[in-house]
């Protein structure tokens, strides 16, 4: 069944209401980023996050002493890095890595192969931008699919057509930050729920 991915999340109580909409990881961001995540906030309340649910903390071509000043903080399940970011920075840190592919063509993907080594997980995203008009192609996502490590896609979905990409492409995953909020950082719990009834509905 395809996994369901929340990101962007701010708080306590929006992270608590996706882990009853469904989500299978939760996502905090700790990049520059209207979803940025105050780290003094999520200190205070990670450990009460739900047990057994995958935290990834996600960055964006940050230093070393920035990554590991979060992690003196906060104890991820796995690390997301959507910038430029070497093989070897990515698995500096010893935990998991989920590797976000910038992509518009599905010939954008082949830069995924270098990572192949170190990624535990892709995510397949729009390129900054959006450069395919705010939602990740059909023929993008059936190319993720291909691809050697199991990858989350992302770009633009929303409750209303997650459905039709996890039909047309079966994805090991898929990512949602913006399609599930009422204003930048801010969750909606009906949207949530919804996304993932949707994700899973067409599974």
């Amino acid at each position: 069944m395809t996994k369901v991915k929340i990101c962007g999340l701010t708080s306590l109580e929006d992270a608590l209401a996706a882990a009853e909409a469904g989500a299978d990881f939760l996502g905090f961001v700790f990049a520059p980023s209207p979803r940025r995540v105050d780290l003094a906030a999520a200190e205070g309340f990670w450990p009460r996050l739900p047990r057994g649910l995958p935290k990834v903390a996600v960055f964006r071509d940050q230093a070393v002493e920035e990554v590991e000043r979060v992690l003196s903080a906060i104890v991820p399940d796995y690390l997301q890095f959507h910038g430029a970011e070497r093989p070897a920075f990515c698995r500096f840190f010893g935990l998991p890595v989920i590797r976000a592919v910038s992509a518009a063509a599905p010939a954008d993907l082949e830069a995924a192969s270098s990572y192949a080594e170190v990624a535990d997980y892709f995510l397949v995203d729009l390129p900054k931008g959006g450069a395919t008009g705010g939602t990740v192609s059909l023929d993008v996502a059936r190319a993720a699919a291909r691809l050697p490590r199991p990858a989350f896609l992302a770009g633009g979905l929303t409750p209303e057509n997650v459905g039709e990409f996890v039909a047309a492409s079966a994805p090991f995953g898929v990512d949602v930050a913006r399609g599930v909020e009422s204003a930048p950082g801010k969750k909606d719990g009906e949207k949530m729920r919804a996304f993932a009834r949707s994700a899973r509905g067409a599974a």
